[in-house]
């Protein structure tokens, strides 16, 4: 019986699976395990080095020197990188206005010297090397790249300009503008906008209007896309504007029941057993194909994205490993966090002596 996660497969079904022999898969499982250790204990060190090299004068880590300690390549060293396992918190930087000119420098070296075209993972890395969200950097980056005037750039020149600032000091602390007649011109020229064209009308919703759409969000929806929803909702209300038809589905979707750690680990079960066979997955969960679909895709985006512990959840966590609880109990305890995370955070505590600090 091969073990993953915790989890019982039975060799004959491996093998059957891959149409190879016991003892090659065996091999191949155990090389396997044997990288995923050695990438978790890279992404520790990878991690604790960040932390101890962090500037709080700058706000960021020195990759520079991270990279000379691990001897691998900067963008492997930031895709190792652990944000649930750090004590450093990714700054958040909303409005370009609160970007020092440093950092925009450093945002734009660094992402014209890593990346061609930037993909939603390479952002993800961008975050990280500037210890900011990923949201704020590549709003950054957009504005630096096609500069524009906003409310919030032009309201900060405005207080400058009145506390008798030139324009090349606004220029050096703004350098978003290729030069500085065109930040000048661009501040000259900037029209707020105007609200008061008229607004759209407010629909009331009916309980009967609701349910149907209810139903076209169970049928259609899926997570991140609501196209097809949409589609499908203006032909049952083809009198309501797109506008309103799209704020209810906005509203409908966000109330839809939350997956808990107990759903992923019930369907990372099923998928190794089955594979990607979301039809028998639902029907093994009592639930949908999409649903049960969503939920694997939720798992995989909680391996990617970083994650903060909160007291309650460190001091749980801390608890179980005094009490020697296995970490699958301990990811049902917390109720937040997937085993792999527990694990994880708990060889990160007993690595710097934290796991008693309750």
């Amino acid at each position: 019986m091969y073990q993953k996660d915790n989890i019982p497969v039975p060799w004959i079904d491996m093998t059957k699976r891959f149409e190879i022999s016991q003892e090659s898969m065996e091999q191949a499982l155990a090389a396997d395990d044997a990288r995923l250790q050695k990438k978790i204990e890279q992404s520790i060190r990878v991690t604790q080095l960040a932390d101890q090299s962090y500037n709080e004068e700058h706000g960021r880590c020195d990759w520079d020197s991270v990279v000379r300690d691990m001897d691998i390549p900067l963008v492997e060293c930031l895709q190792l990188f652990d944000a649930s396992l750090s004590t450093v918190s990714a700054r958040s930087l909303p409005n370009v206005t609160n970007w020092a000119a440093d950092d925009l420098s450093t945002l734009k070296s660094f992402v014209t010297e890593q990346f061609g075209a930037v993909t939603a993972d390479d952002w993800l890395l961008v975050g990280v090397y500037m210890n900011v969200e990923q949201k704020d950097c590549f709003m950054a980056h957009s504005m630096c790249s096609f500069p524009q005037m906003s409310a919030v750039l032009h309201e900060a020149i405005t207080q400058h300009r009145n506390a008798n600032m030139e324009w090349k000091d606004i220029f050096e602390k703004y350098p978003i503008f290729s030069r500085i007649g065109g930040l000048r011109n661009a501040y000259y020229q900037f029209k707020e906008f105007d609200d008061s064209k008229p607004k759209a009308i407010h629909i009331e919703w009916t309980d009967a209007d609701t349910c149907r759409i209810q139903e076209l969000v169970q049928t259609y929806y899926k997570p991140g896309n609501k196209r097809e929803v949409l589609i499908q909702a203006q032909k049952a209300f083809p009198d309501i504007s797109q506008e309103s038809i799209l704020g209810k589905i906005k509203q409908i979707t966000s109330k839809v029941p939350g997956i808990t750690s107990d759903d992923i680990d019930r369907v990372k079960k099923l998928v190794y057993a089955y594979g990607k066979d979301w039809a028998r997955i639902g029907q093994e969960i009592n639930d949908t194909p999409r649903r049960a679909e969503r939920i694997w895709t939720q798992h995989r985006e909680q391996q990617k994205a970083p994650q903060t512990w909160s007291e309650d959840e460190l001091n749980t966590l801390r608890r179980c490993i005094h009490d020697g609880v296995e970490m699958a109990e301990a990811s049902r305890l917390i109720g937040t966090k997937t085993r792999d995370a527990c694990n994880a955070k708990m060889l990160l505590l007993k690595s710097t002596g934290k796991q008693h600090n309750y």
